[in-house]
């Protein structure tokens, strides 16, 4: 067989050639390129749908994360500042000085006059002293001078301040207090003028 036979015979069998091939399905080709487009854009949107969706959930995942840390952060920021975790205040006040003297004023009902030499003097306990510092209803005493039954340099006051008729003290105020088994009745201390200073002391020789 030469090569004009053999060419002759290869393009007998090629399907391609314009004679022997079928002719093409145009309405198949169109289908299936129709189907292909739809298929594809079907794919690439859910693609997308799920990309968009995975974003949003790690976004949200982390912003539920960063307020969590923060709002451990604010919790133990006021936990710090409020307390001590046992349901205690961080900033309790402090103890009475060491050696103080604590007395606690009686309540009682009604007025009393301001009590004078004559009444304060018939009390064991009695002191002139300075108020240094009043924290709600307690009071702490600079003692300026002892006129009967103490020594301490310092007394503490304990009172009901929801007793109208009990008396109040002024941080910087100059009082005379009587008392009796640690108690200080209601008509037993009064806010001291500097007459009333200088009337006790001459009295008692201080």
């Amino acid at each position: 067989m030469n090569d004009d036979e053999l060419l002759a015979r290869l393009k007998s069998a090629d399907p391609a050639l314009t004679g022997v091939a079928p002719p093409p399905d145009i309405n198949r080709l169109v289908e299936d390129t129709v189907n292909t487009d739809t298929a594809l854009q079907s794919a690439t949107t859910a693609a997308g749908i799920a990309t968009a969706g995975w974003g949003r959930r790690r976004l949200f995942g982390l912003a539920a994360a960063g307020l969590l840390v923060l709002g451990g952060g604010i919790t133990g920021g006021i936990m710090a500042t409020s307390g001590n975790g046992n349901g205690h205040s961080a900033t309790a006040k402090s103890a009475a000085p060491t050696g103080a003297l604590k007395l606690t004023a009686e309540g009682g009902s009604g007025k009393c006059v301001p009590p004078g030499l004559d009444t304060l003097s018939k009390y064991p306990t009695l002191f002139e002293g300075t108020a240094v510092s009043v924290e709600g209803s307690t009071a702490t005493f600079r003692v300026d001078r002892w006129f009967k039954g103490g020594d301490a340099e310092t007394v503490v006051l304990t009172s009901d301040t929801r007793i109208p008729e009990t008396l109040t003290y002024t941080e910087g105020g100059h009082y005379i207090v009587g008392a009796e088994d640690r108690f200080v009745p209601m008509c037993a201390a009064i806010e001291a003028s500097p007459k009333d200073i200088a009337e006790f002391r001459q009295a008692f020789g201080k």
